[in-house]
């Protein structure tokens, strides 16, 4: 979650099973979002052992994989309602070309309900292209290869979605919303694929972090704290860590690749909607105009920053592109100078809804990659700022990070440390090591494609989805 939120307490090896308010006590976002996340772990679990790790209704399964425009017919849309002529030949012209139908229903991955509103194609969905290897120019031709749904969830703010804002109060920043995403997506393998090949998608072991406040390289005295024993910072915050570039750790003597990481003081959630942006390739440059520079100066923009320019397809797309570093502010015209070009086309369409999404890493740190990140080292502790340190600990063998695995950690000046698990080792308590608070990707497969000749392929059946019947039909 990007948003503006106190700390996520949500841990499911508490077995917790509700959140109990108390009279005359303070009320925390943290405590109604771990209700929230404690019903909806529930749910999940309970859905996903009755249908296991996907499966759809018979009557309205979803995710249909098809090539024939036969299959338009009678097929409805949005509210049940049939499509329009000028949509069934928009769809029939765009599998003419090589694209193919994904069809509506509803499907379960995992215990996360997916409902696809109204047929769409593969190449209409939103985030498309998602690599180079899977365009349909690519497809064509190709030897066979497993079309698949990954589903997720993303956060959106108001930032994102205007109508979260509530007009009456001036366009007020309430409460923001966690979105279930789905793509289906295409895996191309060397060998022949099959239903099973899902399973290639999987990583065996998530990457790991711990964190703590910085600790005195010399205890002169077991009674005397040493002031750099703690977290300085003169507020609360909630430190995000998360991974840019995925990958494995940079190879000692490389000069590049390697996954890289960035962080925010704010859980990223300092964000300036874009109105309009202005390339300079010659200068190398690209100005901004941002909707707003923040409430105040620690949720504003200043120089030598480091942003990320971000929207809807940049988003749905895991896309990790170098980032730009803020090099001049126009406080008056709301425009910022940053250097380098963004990817082609994002940013500048309103309505994917392109932010300017603000890193707080400090862009003269010698860990600073060839994009702006940070590099990914399991060599020891890494500071972040005011006592805050991470490490990426050694797994005996290259972990491998992907591209938005984030970690949350809440500093409290309180105490002077970090809000992190501890266990005991060798009679001292060590920061514990930690998977990724997020992004889970989960993965169904839906059909096996078979060239055809031509150049061209088609769906083998039957395909790799499950279907279960009413509950009452199996009484």
């Amino acid at each position: 979650m990007n948003g503006d939120i106190s700390r996520d307490s949500f841990d499911p090896y508490l077995h917790y099973t509700r959140v109990v308010m108390q009279q005359g006590r303070v009320q925390l976002d943290a405590d109604w979002n771990e209700q929230a996340a404690i019903t909806d772990r529930r749910l999940r679990t309970l859905l996903a052992d009755m249908i296991g790790p996907f499966g759809g209704p018979r009557d309205h399964c979803g995710f249909a994989v098809s090539t024939d425009p036969a299959v338009l017919k009678g097929m409805t849309g949005k509210y049940g309602l049939p499509l329009s002529q000028d949509r069934v030949k928009q769809l029939a012209e765009r599998l003419d070309k090589g694209d193919f139908l994904i069809g509506p229903g509803r499907y379960y991955v995992n215990g996360l309900l997916c409902e696809n509103d109204e047929p769409v194609t593969y190449g209409e969905q939103a985030g498309y292209p998602f690599d180079d290897q899977t365009t349909l120019e690519e497809l064509r031709g190709a030897s066979g290869f497993l079309i698949y749904l990954d589903v997720w969830e993303r956060d959106v703010t108001g930032a994102q979605n205007p109508d979260l804002t509530e007009v009456a109060l001036g366009g007020a920043d309430t409460a923001a919303r966690t979105q279930l995403v789905w793509q289906v997506k295409v895996l191309r393998g060397p060998a022949a694929m099959s239903c099973s090949s899902i399973s290639m998608l999987r990583r065996a072991r998530p990457p790991f972090l711990r964190a703590r406040a910085k600790q005195p390289e010399k205890q002169q005295d077991a009674c005397v704290i040493d002031p750099a024993a703690r977290y300085r910072g003169a507020e609360n915050q909630l430190y995000r860590v998360e991974i840019h570039r995925g990958g494995t750790a940079r190879p000692s003597g490389a000069t590049a690749g390697g996954a890289t990481f960035k962080w925010s003081r704010e859980n990223g959630s300092v964000a300036f909607p874009v109105t309009h942006l202005d390339e300079d390739t010659g200068a190398n440059e690209t100005t901004a105009v941002l909707a707003t520079l923040g409430r105040d100066r620690r949720l504003g923009l200043t120089q030598e920053d480091w942003a990320e320019i971000v929207d809807d397809g940049y988003s749905l797309r895991g896309t990790a592109e170098p980032l730009h570093l803020v090099k001049r502010i126009d406080r008056d015209q709301l425009q910022v100078v940053l250097s380098g070009i963004g990817p082609a086309g994002t940013g500048k369409d309103q309505a994917r809804h392109p932010l300017l999404r603000r890193w707080d890493h400090d862009a003269s740190d010698p860990a600073t990659s060839d994009e702006g990140a940070l590099l990914v080292s399991d060599d020891g502790w890494i500071d972040l700022e005011d006592g805050v340190q991470i490490q990426f600990p050694a797994a005996g063998q290259p972990t491998e990070y992907r591209t938005g695995d984030y970690w949350l950690i809440p500093a409290r000046t309180a105490t002077g440390d970090v809000i992190w698990p501890r266990r005991l080792v060798s009679g001292e308590l060590e920061p514990e090591p930690r998977p990724p608070g997020g992004v889970d990707h989960h993965y169904a497969p839906l059909v096996v494609a078979s060239p055809i000749g031509n150049g061209r392929w088609a769906p083998t059946l039957p395909d790799c989805r499950k279907q279960f019947a009413p509950l009452p039909e199996l009484t």
